[in-house]
């Protein structure tokens, strides 16, 4: 879709795939609260941590429901940043250790 001074407007498709990919912005917050964790930079992050992880998941509930809602299959695209999301919550809760 083009506005009528030429620009373009992002349309549906844009829209879920930044919620898809919003996955990964949480994973990096959330790997920056440990490292910060493990600087002692901050004291009891980890409540943050899981509520970081917690909101990670929020992005690709959403998409999937407008997937639903639309009756489409999800963005092929979408495995990626819902897989390194999951994997990084396995490390922080399994291999860390949320303490």
């Amino acid at each position: 879709m083009t506005r009528h001074d030429g620009t373009t407007v992002r349309g549906p498709r844009d829209v879920e795939a930044n919620l898809w990919g919003s996955a990964l912005v949480f994973s990096c917050l959330c790997l920056l609260s440990r490292v910060g964790r493990t600087a002692k930079l901050v004291d009891h992050i980890d409540g943050i941590t899981v509520i970081l992880y917690v909101l990670g998941w929020v992005g690709p509930a959403l998409a999937l429901a407008l997937c639903a809602a639309r009756k489409r299959r999800p963005w092929n695209g979408a495995v990626v940043p819902v897989t390194v999301h999951a994997a990084s919550g396995l490390l922080y809760g399994a291999g860390i250790g949320w303490e």
